[in-house]
């Protein structure tokens, strides 16, 4: 039985940007996304790896990510609503400062063939920021 992950199988190019807008933090690559059982496995061909569940009987979607580049474990939790999924987890803080603080990334599937994600986080005074928009067209 197929689940609102199901619509992200398949190869994606990205064009991944900063907000505001940075030159020097744009990226473009390619990634792959399997079902592996109750698994989505989404590897990107630069330095990343997610792993999301959803579970049937709740509607939650669980699951993890990894950079190669840091030693740390992102664990989300999230529900999909509609062509949306927003995705909660909790993480170093951006500006380098020691504690954690609060993100979200709303997945969004714009089209068949196309998809965004939008990553956000708690700033001190409990304002949601957005720091990074992602664009996915599916490969021909």
């Amino acid at each position: 039985m197929s689940d609102w992950l199901d619509r992200l199988v398949g190869e994606w190019t990205y064009e991944a940007d900063s907000i505001p807008s940075d030159p020097e933090r744009q990226s473009t690559g390619a990634e792959t996304v399997t079902r592996r059982g109750a698994w989505i496995v989404i590897e990107s061909d630069d330095h990343a790896r997610f792993q999301l569940a959803l579970d049937k009987e709740t509607g939650r979607v669980t699951g993890d990510f990894i950079s190669w580049e840091y030693a740390g474990l992102w664990v989300y939790d999230g529900a999909p609503d509609g062509d949306r999924m927003t995705l909660a987890s909790r993480g170093p803080r951006m500006d380098g400062t020691p504690g954690e603080t609060d993100y979200e990334d709303t997945w969004e599937i714009v089209s068949n063939d196309e998809r965004t994600t939008t990553g956000r986080f708690r700033d001190d005074d409990g304002e949601w920021r957005d720091f990074n928009v992602t664009r996915y067209r599916r490969k021909r």
